[in-house]
């Protein structure tokens, strides 16, 4: 996650976006009106750029971006935990991964007759019991990216890692993003960039927040960032229904 950015003599650029952040953090705002607080806090780009540092801009809005989609699936799945069935679903970050002997040996990848890496993530969706660890599976890893910038062949690179073991295959890689870029906007003709095509055919979802992504944009794997959470109810129906 994001380092920690509050301070006496923080910018009021940055005090003002951490604000906004916190609002989401607390469950202030409805995770499906999330994209409204995204246009406000990337609506400070300009005075960020002017006033602090244009260089600087891009790694503190990743930050704040990855936070933002954090917050967001964790107040959601806290009161999805309160219904029958969803007891167990959990959002670890990738270092809560790395700490967890169980998690880690259940998502790394081997290379080698000796070494495991993990994937790069940025968080994960698990079906984690606390009690009984090594029932826990992990469900989806999120990556999280303001913009590609040809660096969608990552989160395929890794997908194709996991589908090639048998003991993650069923590890779905999701990738969250803003689409500062509008790589996931279809042009009049209906075209698809290079990256969009690539992203559809590999990874399992992509949820794009932004206000004005369009209906007629999304398909079967590309959808609005609202969509994530009523794919994450359909994952664990299929995942809790009984055996026939």
């Amino acid at each position: 996650m994001a380092k920690k950015r509050m301070g006496k003599n923080l910018p009021e650029e940055k005090r003002a976006i951490i604000e906004l952040l916190n609002q989401v953090k607390t469950g202030a705002v409805s995770p499906i009106e999330i994209h409204s607080i995204w246009d406000k806090i990337y609506g400070y780009k300009e005075e960020y750029m002017k006033n602090i540092s244009s260089q600087s801009w891009n790694s503190f809005i990743g930050g704040v971006f990855e936070d933002l989609v954090y917050y967001v699936l964790k107040n959601y799945i806290s009161q999805l935990n309160l219904k029958k069935g969803f007891e167990n679903i959990s959002l670890f970050t990738e270092s809560e991964i790395d700490r967890n002997d169980f998690l880690h040996q259940k998502l790394s990848i081997r290379y080698g007759p000796k070494e495991r890496v993990l994937p790069d993530t940025d968080m994960a969706i698990v079906d984690f019991y606390p009690f009984d660890q090594g029932r826990s599976e992990i469900v989806a890893i999120i990556s999280c990216k303001t913009s590609l910038r040809e660096r969608i062949a990552q989160a395929c690179y890794w997908k194709l890692k996991l589908v090639s073991s048998d003991a993650t295959k069923q590890v779905r890689v999701f990738l969250a993003t803003s689409d500062n870029d509008e790589d996931f906007v279809l042009k009049p003709n209906g075209q698809r960039s290079r990256d969009r095509i690539i992203a559809e055919w590999e990874l399992d979802g992509i949820y794009i927040l932004r206000g004005d992504f369009k209906h007629e944009w999304e398909s079967d794997k590309v959808k609005h960032y609202g969509k994530i959470f009523d794919d994450i109810v359909q994952i664990f129906k299929r995942i809790k229904k009984p055996p026939h």
